[in-house]
């Protein structure tokens, strides 16, 4: 993958315009993700390392799971001798949807432990699943 033969440790590279583009650019940032099926659920391990509880989000719509992920850094160097300021924020949001049929919403459970995401979704019982009768005009 061209993705590991690019640095991503930004304090051993030069900072400079054509490193940032180009790091960015071949850079994988999305959070791993892996599923699992057993007989009775699935179950999600996202990795989410840095993150806040607060800052991550799941939904279940439409036979769709949603992770999203947001984060926010503000830091300030002041030198007060030079008189000069500065002030850099950032913020990044990643995101991932898994399709996932057959699922007991009202049974989802999520924890998130030690920067990882765990989310188990039960199977609905076959007889739970409502099927729509289609007539025949």
């Amino acid at each position: 993958m061209m993705a590991n033969m690019i640095p991503t440790n930004r304090d051993m590279r030069v900072n400079d315009f054509f490193g940032d583009v180009f790091s960015n650019f071949w850079q994988d940032d999305s959070f791993k993700v892996d599923i699992k099926e057993n007989d009775d659920n699935f179950e999600v391990a996202a990795d989410l390392p840095g993150f806040d509880k607060k800052d991550i989000h799941v939904n279940y719509d439409n036979d769709v799971l949603s992770i999203q992920a947001s984060h926010e850094h503000e830091s300030e160097d002041q030198d007060e001798e030079s008189g000069y300021i500065r002030k850099e924020r950032s913020s990044y949001s990643q995101s991932r949807q898994f399709m996932l049929k057959n699922i007991d919403e009202d049974k989802i459970s999520a924890e998130y432990v030690d920067g990882v995401l765990n989310i188990t979704l039960p199977k609905a019982k076959e007889n739970d699943t409502e099927r729509k009768q289609i007539e025949i005009k």
